[in-house]
């Protein structure tokens, strides 16, 4: 007869795992606790520190700057990925297309508007100085006597002694908002300032203007970000919003009950894909780089804001603690891997850093888009590159150091005088 089988006894895989270790200690492990490792990973972020203090002319590198300044990433969520296809159309806000309409035409759309009982209206409309007086007469009259009218201001960023142009109709309310973009000299719109502080003065922008109206929670929570800048979550393109045209109002082709107790923004729109007109660039144009024609009307990014404030739903940004735990903890173990191959294969160390920045590049770019699609979280791994980049750089200043030390000094190293 035969014996039973005896049940495995988990000997083989635990030997494995032993084995496995310890050739992993052997051939890596062993030089994350090197102090020359340690210091070398330091190292990394002095210099850093040192040339963050230096005020360099980087003139020089100006064609790279150009290249990249305007270049994201995580707009490839938006435009590849299409972060924003599955949701809703937002019914809190009405778009009202104003089209070529003069001030006779605004002043009347406003009247309409103010009869159906909007929670609150925005007209993203700057008004530059003086037309037709009886024109300009109704406009100033119906301006100052809506309450719930929010209308568009410029910010000055560069002049602290006139911070605000609220332009002609300016004076006759205190219901405005800045319609400035950050980026809109030609970049993509992707932060915008909620407000800005001059002269012992907080300015509103149009969107937190807007909002402070029709919801005063939302309001409060955006104010005690205490943020310089927001960034933009863009949920919608303009199919996502409810979209009127101006001329029907003015016709009254639309039932009134359409705007009852809603956010009314009213401002131009171009439906034209090939015509630019007061159109910016967005993450969600299609060609995320290089990008050559403007994708969104400016009224329809002030949208997205306020739908992102009324939601509550704020791009993310990992706290810098974690961030800095995280930057340090993947130099350290380069440094690791690159001392390992620097000091005994040193034939294949350049082979090695480079495929490791390489991998290191694509992963943390992949990680930062599905982080961003995923959870709204916002990383920035330029930092981390940076210090894979110098870390290879360091390793050979360090070296030199470190001989020169144990020569003078008998400071104890693993490098050694011979040239490689």
């Amino acid at each position: 007869m035969h014996s039973p089988q005896k049940p495995p006894t988990g000997k083989k895989s635990t030997s494995f795992i032993k084995r496995a270790y310890q050739w992993l200690y052997h051939f890596y492990l062993r030089y994350l606790f090197k102090r020359d490792t340690i210091l070398s990973t330091f190292s990394v972020f002095i210099v850093i520190g040192l040339f963050s203090l230096l005020p360099l002319n980087t003139s020089i590198l100006n064609p790279f700057k150009t290249a990249l300044k305007d270049l994201d990433f995580n707009d490839i969520s938006y435009s590849v990925l299409n972060k924003n296809k599955n949701t809703p159309i937002d019914n809190r806000i009405v778009i009202l297309n104003i089209g070529n309409a003069d001030r006779m035409g605004l002043a009347l759309m406003i009247e309409k508007l103010r009869m159906a009982k909007p929670k609150v209206m925005g007209l993203d409309v700057t008004f530059d100085g003086p037309r037709d007086p009886q024109n300009d007469s109704l406009l100033r009259h119906i301006i100052g006597s809506t309450p719930n009218l929010v209308i568009a201001s410029k910010i000055n960023w560069k002049n602290k002694a006139i911070p605000e142009d609220v332009g002609y109709f300016g004076i006759y309310t205190t219901n405005r908002g800045y319609v400035n973009f950050i980026g809109e000299e030609g970049g993509t719109i992707r932060n915008f300032s909620p407000f800005e502080k001059a002269n012992d003065k907080t300015y509103n922008g149009f969107p937190a203007a807007i909002i402070a109206k029709a919801d005063s929670a939302a309001f409060l929570q955006l104010k005690n970000r205490k943020r310089e800048y927001e960034v933009i979550h863009y949920s919608r393109n303009l199919e996502q919003y409810m979209l009127v045209d101006g001329q029907d109002l003015l016709e009254d082709n639309i039932a009134p009950e359409l705007f009852k107790d809603k956010i009314v923004l009213m401002g131009f729109i171009n439906p034209d894909p090939f015509n630019i007109e007061d159109k910016k660039f967005t993450p969600l144009n299609k060609q995320f780089a290089g990008k050559s024609t403007p994708d969104m009307n400016g009224i329809v990014i002030h949208a997205n804001i306020i739908s992102m404030v009324l939601d509550g739903k704020y791009i993310r940004d990992i706290p810098s603690g974690i961030f800095w735990v995280i930057t340090i903890l993947i130099a350290w173990l380069h440094v690791a891997l690159f001392m390992r191959y620097y000091i005994e294969e040193h034939i294949w160390f350049h082979l090695v850093a480079k495929l490791a920045q390489i991998f290191f590049a694509i992963l943390s770019v992949y990680v930062g888009i599905m982080c961003f699609d995923w959870f709204s979280i916002k990383i920035d791994t330029k930092i981390s590159l940076i210090v894979i980049i110098l870390a290879i750089d360091i390793i050979y200043f360090y070296e030199a150091l470190a001989v020169w030390l144990h020569t003078k000094f008998g400071f104890q190293t693993s490098f050694h005088s011979k040239s490689h």
